[in-house]
Parts: structure tokens; C-alpha cells; sequence
């Protein structure tokens, strides 16, 4: 299934039942489809599919109900994450924005190795995260930092890139 059909989908479900959809139940839901359409080098998979937050969740219980799915046929592991070391071992990082003052130190941590980088700040993606969330007219959006793609050695599918803004980051 596509992220566009899947994220169309989801939003006609709720909204026919009269639902909106919140924000981050909808970013919880992109977090498990962008994994489809990402591929990790071999030998960066471990026993558990990690998705580490690290700073102010905003995410509530919604990524509490990842844990019971699989993701690449893993087990889903949700990690909260206070000090740089536990990014270590995560597949999947979202970083929140009240990291904005160790975002560059977390990219230190992140950078060229296979880590999905993902976040909901402005700036953030031309900064070095290689996935962005941004909102226009009440609809969640995604950018891509091509870069800092190639440097993390995860091989996105070009599917992926037809959906998001692509971006460079900063010189």
C-alpha cells in the first residue's frame, strides 16, 4: 500500500465517523509506512525494530500501539531516549523539538550511519534530519533531506521522494 493511499485512507476512514484525525496519531502512522519504503544495510537490523523520541513527547499513547505491530517483521520497541548514547541500536529517531539546542549534537550522534532521522521543526531537515513533517492547510506534509540520505546509507525508495519536498541541507 502506498503512503499516499495508506494517509488518505486513514483520514476518509475517521473523517466518514465524523473523527478528525489527530497530528500525531497521523505522524505515528507515516513513522511505520516510511519504514516500508526504506531499506537498511545489511547487518544494521537487529532483533527489534527501534523507534527511539528523544526530548518532549508528543506523541502521547499513539506509539504505544506501534509496539504491538511488526515492522520489516520485527518486533516494534519504543524507546525514550535522555542522553545521546541511547540512540545507539534505534532504526527509526524522532526528534522532538525541544532538541532544537542539541540538534547538533544528536545529528553528531546520527550522522552516516542508518538511522531514520525524523522531526516536526521548521528548519530541521536543512539542518542535517533526513525527515521532516511540516503542515500546510491543515494537511501533514513531509520533506526529505537528500544529503543526509546518502550519508546515512539507507537506500530510500524513489516512491518516497515523489511524496516529499526534496531539500538539500545548509553548505
Amino acid at each position: 500500500m502506498s503512503l499516499r493511499y495508506f494517509a488518505v485512507a486513514l483520514l476518509l476512514s475517521l473523517a466518514a465517523h465524523g473523527e478528525q484525525v489527530p497530528e500525531y496519531e497521523l505522524k505515528a502512522e507515516f513513522l511505520t509506512r516510511f519504514a516500508t519504503f526504506i531499506e537498511w544495510p545489511p547487518g544494521a537490523e537487529s532483533r527489534t525494530f527501534t523507534i527511539g523520541v528523544i526530548g518532549h513527547n508528543p506523541f502521547n499513547a499513539y506509539l504505544e500501539k506501534l509496539a504491538t505491530r511488526k515492522i520489516k517483521n520485527r518486533p516494534v520497541s519504543i524507546r525514550y531516549i535522555n542522553e545521546l548514547s541511547q540512540i545507539d541500536g534505534c532504526d527509526i529517531l524522532f526528534i522532538a523539538s525541544s532538541e532544537k539546542s542539541r540538534l547538533q549534537a544528536i545529528l553528531g550522534r546520527t550522522d552516516s550511519r542508518p538511522i531514520l532521522t525524523v522531526a516536526d521543526s521548521n528548519g530541521f531537515a536543512a539542518a542535517g534530519v533526513l525527515i521532516n513533517f511540516y503542515t500546510t492547510a491543515d494537511t501533514v506534509r513531509f520533506e526529505i533531506n537528500e544529503g543526509a540520505v546518502e550519508k546515512s546509507g539507507l537506500k530510500v525508495s524513489s516512491k518516497l521522494f515523489k511524496l516529499a519536498k526534496v531539500i538539500e541541507a545548509k553548505p
